[in-house]
């Protein structure tokens, strides 16, 4: 009877997760990821996507497997993501240290379900791998096989997953070499040296598969953002409290995150209070290097590109720490500040039942401090299930309604005019050409018969997006390329500044009209972000075009 609830709430997750997952929409992340494990060649997967994407080429590999047998685009994605979130979730259900009512809640908090269960990203892996390594963390030295193969697989998750696992063994090597207090403890067992080795020799050779080339989009972050001194520190001071309890940004890069005084100062304040708990908790343990090391090695490596969607790292993280820590020692009174302990145990004892009293007490607080992450979840699942998420799908119907897939269609590209600011600061010209519009990429998939896929004058012909910052010369030619072939029927592409497009293609403004394909409303946290999917459209195709 002990393992029922469990089952039940195990169960609870999956029907949840794939009940989302019916109404979710792919986006562009998403698709990608798809469009790269069904059309690029293995060999590009192994040796060049890496150094493009940021990541080793594990999730490709696993979606190759129902993308390059023909498996449909949905069913073969949300399939390996579902065996993903399954894996996470039966980690945190049946293996986690921590009380039944943080075992009943903790799977359903907006990181594990809907961020991390419901999108089908490498994230779900990611976290499991990390809840593997919290569980085996306490017999390393007895099983070290057990733990270098679940630190492998981390690093083959990400390259935030690569920062986690060396952390990990850093923390490893130097405690067996303090605790014998000699460097002979590196190879005082053969056994676990062997293990630290091929760890070593994985994270060498997995580091160099993701080194982004110099053009490479992203190498270098845009003008104006936050420093990277303020990035690292609001890694400690802010992202804990945006994690955990407050939503005061939206899904946006670190390098671009603005906050206010006041949000400013609750996020520092309840930031505070996360690594004060942890801190106390973690050294009266032994453990303060294990929360810190993996934790600093992380905000160092992350801050560069880090957006909020990864904060579920952070989240995880937390959750692997408090496992380590409650494997190593159960929580007991003595954690508690001594006025704290003397005030609830007065408390306790003028009332009769003093340990159900105490249970129900643990109890409400765990479900006050998963309450703002649960409430994330219901709303953003909610919004997913009653609107369009990416606006995917409309596009993709509205091609087929109107077979419309060998018409041409041609994507605005990334461009930005050189600005000043009111403020005083100034934006260079930005301008790249193979950034296209994102609508366009997650509806890629539903055509797998257009393995070079539904846009014209994109890089080699590609289905996706090649993160490839071309040099301005190339960007002339790909342009002047593309104007020869003449005005196309269709043009798509979130803008300010069209008239710029139609003078460098070429094309006559008055030769289009613009409409609307579909209006999508993305959720992140309680947050919703609605836009809109615009085309322009050539004025001889207006006739007989069904927009619904």
């Amino acid at each position: 009877m002990r393992c029922h609830w469990r089952i039940a709430v195990f169960v609870a997750y999956i029907a949840v997760v794939a009940c989302v997952m019916a109404f979710h929409e792919p986006w562009f992340d998403e698709a990608q990821s798809w469009l790269i494990a069904r059309d690029a060649s293995f060999r590009d997967m192994l040796l060049v996507r890496p150094h493009y994407e940021g990541h080793p080429p594990l999730w490709w590999l696993m979606l190759s497997v129902p993308a390059k047998l023909g498996v449909p685009y949905e069913i073969g994605l949300k399939g390996v993501q579902l065996a993903c979130a399954a894996l996470m979730a039966g980690l945190l259900i049946f293996r986690s240290p921590f009380p039944p009512v943080a075992v009943a809640l903790l799977p359903f908090t907006y990181f594990m379900c809907f961020q991390y269960g419901v999108t089908s990203r490498q994230y779900a892996l990611m976290c499991a791998a990390l809840f593997m390594a919290a569980d085996c963390w306490k017999d390393r030295d007895r099983h070290p096989w057990r733990l270098v193969f679940v630190l492998l697989l981390l690093c083959c998750t990400s390259s935030y997953g690569i920062a986690l696992a060396c952390a990990m063994a850093m923390v490893w090597v130097i405690r067996a070499v303090l605790q014998a207090r000699s460097l002979r403890a590196l190879v005082a067992d053969l056994h676990r040296f062997a293990t630290w080795l091929a760890l070593m020799a994985a994270g060498i050779v997995l580091t160099a598969c993701i080194l982004p080339y110099p053009d490479t989009f992203g190498a270098t972050p845009g003008a104006n953002g936050n420093s990277g001194m303020a990035k690292f520190l609001m890694f400690w001071l802010v992202l804990p409290s945006e994690s955990l309890f407050t939503a005061f940004a939206g899904d946006v890069s670190l390098h671009g995150m603005r906050l206010g005084v006041f949000p400013l100062i609750v996020c520092v304040v309840l930031s505070a209070l996360v690594w004060a708990v942890l801190v106390r908790l973690a050294h009266r343990r032994g453990d303060l290097d294990i929360v810190l090391v993996p934790y600093l090695l992380f905000a160092v490596c992350a801050v560069r590109y880090f957006s909020l969607h990864h904060l579920g790292i952070i989240f995880a993280l937390f959750v692997a720490d408090w496992w380590i820590m409650l494997r190593d020692r159960p929580l007991d009174a003595v954690d508690m500040p001594e006025r704290s302990r003397l005030y609830i145990a007065g408390l306790l004892k003028r009332h009769d039942g003093l340990q159900r009293r105490a249970s129900a007490m643990r109890n409400t607080v765990i479900a006050v401090l998963l309450l703002p992450s649960l409430c994330w979840n219901v709303a953003a699942t909610a919004c997913d299930m009653r609107y369009d998420y990416s606006g995917a799908r409309a596009v993709a119907s509205f091609v087929e309604r109107n077979r419309l897939d060998h018409d041409r269609w041609v994507s605005f590209w990334r461009y930005f005019p050189e600005t000043t600011w009111p403020d005083g600061s100034h934006t260079p010209r930005q301008e790249d050409t193979h950034r296209y519009s994102w609508a366009m990429i997650a509806a890629n998939p539903y055509f797998p018969h257009r393995s070079h896929g539904l846009l014209d004058c994109t890089y080699r012909g590609r289905s996706y997006e090649p993160n490839q910052v071309p040099s301005a010369a190339q960007m002339n030619r790909e342009i002047a390329a593309c104007a020869a072939k003449g005005e196309p029927e269709f043009v798509i592409g979130d803008t300010d500044f069209p008239d710029y497009y139609f003078g460098r293609l070429r094309y006559r403004t008055r030769d289009y009209r613009k409409i609307t394909i579909a209006t999508k409303r993305t959720p992140w946290k309680t947050w919703v972000t609605p836009g809109d999917i615009t085309a322009y459209v050539r004025t001889d195709m207006l006739r007989g075009l069904r927009l619904r």
